[in-house]
């Protein structure tokens, strides 16, 4: 075991070396989609990280990128002053800064203070990361993240499990089929709106991240996914219809016309055996209210959420402290973000949390329309099935968006370029 972590260790060592002498002597750009995907897709490096090394893998989350982000930083310390003039981490800052205080009004065999370290280790500290290297290169490029995801769903279709506590639901060894299901269609929505992927890459990471999102037959992370992008879809068509462009897609008629032969044909074969699969799912709920009032999953959900209303109720302003609605306290989380940062927050909190998102959501329309999406999208993920802690990719989403937008545009000087040389690709 020593002479294995041995040989680990001088990996690392050559690895940084490497890295140092592409940064510094060969002026080596890196691209923040690089750290994005590490951010959103962890799962899947901590799988393999696991198995070479014991121990706590967010170890590998917040310190594999540190040399990347420290050569930026001592590259152009500007960086530094550019995070703390903007509005939207401020914004950030202040929300979170306010929920560390609320433990000090919690009961005090409260978990508040462990939420928000899950919460800074798995999406704040690593989201600062993305921001200060995109801020330092100026490049983003959609095709790394769409390749990653591939990686991801590839490893959770091959090496995921059906186990005793999630039957019929694929997911990876040690994990909850609501993480892959999520994740997994993040991918799906970059590979349907992000611009400039290549097709080919495009069509094999949206049809292996639809299989294994579908494969782990999470209802809430397909609801908030078809919400998000259905919005979007909306807006789009509003849009094309207002700049008279809708004619110009006309020549996307016939494609289209072949893809919808193709599906119903195959529909039709397979009628019996689709029948059966839908019904005997759990996706039956989201079509069947009477089915969904009678599931023992959202009967439960809506009684712990219940219990946060009580919450609220009881100390409307201030709420009743970070942790105060949550294990160990309470036998489980709300399962809804809003009802447990209301609760705990009170409605302080959840103004303050309200204007952060707001905020970051406008800086993603700006700029790239596909981080509004992922944002909305990850937010309907923890009104579904969310908590304060563990639902970090919407955290990652918003400063991904701050960064993405230019200097002057946030500071209210126009919509001119800054100075930085954004990269084509994004």
């Amino acid at each position: 075991m020593e002479l294995s972590l041995l040989w680990i260790a001088l990996l690392v060592i050559a690895v940084v070396g490497f890295t140092l002498q592409c940064l510094l002597s060969l002026k080596m750009k890196v691209d923040a989609a690089y750290l994005f995907a590490f951010c959103i897709y962890f799962d899947f490096f901590a799988y393999f990280y696991k198995l070479a090394v014991p121990g706590e893998s967010l170890i590998l989350l917040i310190g594999a990128p540190l040399l990347l982000v420290g050569s930026a930083w001592l590259l152009k310390p500007s960086i530094v002053l550019e995070t703390l003039r903007d509005q939207g981490i401020w914004l950030w800052g202040i929300f979170l800064a306010y929920a560390l205080i609320s433990i000090t009004w919690a009961p005090s065999e409260s978990n508040g203070l462990m939420k928000e370290v899950i919460l800074l280790a798995h999406g704040v500290v690593p989201a600062l990361y993305v921001y200060l290297v995109y801020r330092k290169y100026g490049r983003f490029s959609w095709t790394i993240v769409a390749w990653v995801g591939l990686a991801y769903a590839l490893l959770h279709l091959l090496l995921g499990e059906y186990s005793e506590e999630y039957p019929g639901r694929l997911t990876l060894p040690g994990g909850n089929p609501i993480f892959n299901a999520r994740t997994s269609l993040i991918t799906v929505t970059v590979c349907l709106w992000a611009p400039r992927i290549p097709l080919p890459v495009r069509l094999l990471s949206l049809g292996v991240a639809m299989a294994s999102a579908l494969a782990t037959q999470s209802r809430g992370p397909l609801a908030a996914f078809l919400l998000a992008n259905g919005l979007y879809f909306g807006v789009w068509l509003i849009r094309k219809f207002r700049e008279q462009k809708l004619g110009k897609l006309s020549r996307l008629a016939v494609p289209l016309l072949f893809l919808l032969i193709v599906a119903g044909g195959t529909a039709s074969a397979y009628a019996e055996q689709l029948k059966t699969w839908v019904e005997s799912s759990r996706f039956m709920v989201l079509f069947d209210r009477n089915q969904l009032q009678g599931d023992d999953n959202y009967i439960g959900r809506m009684d712990l959420q219940t219990r946060a209303l009580e919450k609220l109720e009881a100390s409307p302003f201030l709420g009743a402290g970070l942790g105060s609605v949550t294990p160990p306290l309470a036998r489980d989380f709300p399962h809804n973000l809003v009802l447990e940062i209301a609760a705990e927050g009170g409605f302080v909190g959840l103004t303050l949390w309200t204007f952060a998102v707001l905020f970051s959501l406008w800086a993603a329309f700006r700029r790239t329309p596909v981080l509004a999406i992922l944002l909305i999208q990850a937010v309907g993920y923890a009104l579904a099935s969310g908590d304060f802690g563990y639902n970090y990719e919407y955290v990652v989403m918003a400063m991904t968006a701050l960064a993405l937008l230019p200097l002057k545009e946030r500071e209210g000087v126009g919509i001119q370029r800054e100075a930085l040389v954004f990269d084509h690709r994004i």
